[in-house]
């Protein structure tokens, strides 16, 4: 039994630091946004582990804005820390900043925000064992965290009911990639349960991929919409994954992903999460570039693009929020 401690936001933080290898990069030297949520939920994921004393798994994903790129030979420092503890889950704050292999000015790249869930062997909640006692300074922002984390829960009330939701998805689309893949003991980070940051840097590549392929040139990836994950991945598990183009602007896409999550042993299929990417097309120089314009040919195409219209409009008012938000009052590293 782990002594129960009452810590500040400040003593939960932790950093990590990353170096841009080529191999990270698409052809033009741009960090590619897979490889940044890996390191991203690796570094949120030490935080949570080392509050809970024990494993933890990713529950919930806000939005994440790519801000600035980052490229080939950048240092990337990615920091964590806990902003509210509940029962047996806990909400992380993360940002991403870069400098320049001549610079020690550094660059917001994206900031965002986790939940996790600590988990006993089996995968089942746990209680976490340490509190948040924030100081005078903190209160706000653990206050703000608080709020997201109760509308958070609200939201996920029905969690049980959408893993039953294994219809095909954009299953008359000429646009979508589909992929099988057996869940390996190296896509995990603790005991049998699959990585979060593995599945999110996955369904990056594959959406990427069919974002490249309809615009016929490089892609970068703008955001990650708000997600959450509805049922446990193990390794030896397959996943289907089917990724598919839901709307074109004029330079950039929305690509959709969803996850089915399928038991070798018992046939079983559940539904693990549901993802909505957003590329930019570009040019050598990274200007972003006209689209090929695109005509919805099916009624399920129409749902799927009028739906992505909404989380279009959605998305641009939270990246003026976000914006704002790190103008006025994010902190510093």
């Amino acid at each position: 039994m782990y002594e129960k401690k009452n810590l500040s936001l400040k003593s939960t933080a932790v950093e990590t630091l990353h170096i841009v290898n080529p191999g990270d990069a698409n052809p033009l030297g741009i960090l590619h946004g897979g490889r940044m949520m890996d390191w991203l939920v690796s570094t949120a994921t030490l935080s949570a582990t080392r509050l809970t004393r024990g494993n933890c798994v990713l529950g919930y994903l806000d939005n994440v804005f790519f801000i600035n790129p980052v490229h080939v030979g950048d240092r990337v420092f990615v920091r964590a820390w806990v902003e509210y503890v509940g029962r047996s889950s806990l909400e992380v704050a993360v940002k991403a900043l870069a400098e320049g292999e001549e610079s020690n000015t550094s660059s917001l790249t994206t900031y965002s925000h986790m939940t996790f869930v600590a988990v006993d062997p089996r995968g089942e909640p746990r209680p976490i064992p340490s509190r948040l006692e924030p100081t005078q300074d903190e209160k706000s922002e653990y206050l703000e965290a608080q709020e997201r984390y109760t509308k958070r829960k609200n939201l996920l009330a029905d969690r049980k009911q959408r893993t039953m939701d294994v219809e095909a998805y954009a299953a008359d689309s000429d646009w979508k990639f589909e992929l099988s893949k057996i869940v390996f003991q190296d896509d995990a980070i603790y005991g049998d349960l699959m990585f979060g940051g593995r599945l999110l840097r996955l369904l990056d590549e594959l959406t990427g991929s069919l974002a490249t392929r309809y615009c016929g040139g490089t892609c970068v990836t703008g955001s990650v919409d708000e997600m959450a994950f509805y049922y446990p991945i193990r390794v030896g598990d397959i996943l289907d994954v089917t990724v598919a183009l839901n709307y074109v602007g004029h330079s950039s896409m929305e690509i959709g992903a969803k996850v089915i999550v399928e038991s070798p042993y018992t046939g079983s299929r559940h539904h693990a999460a549901t993802a909505y990417y957003t590329f930019v097309h570009i040019d050598k120089d990274g200007r972003p570039q006209p689209v090929p314009a695109y005509t919805p040919k099916t009624e399920d195409e129409a749902e799927r693009w009028r739906q992505a219209e909404k989380r279009a409009e959605a998305r641009r008012e939270k990246v003026e929020r976000f914006k704002k938000q790190v103008k006025d009052s994010l902190p510093q590293r």
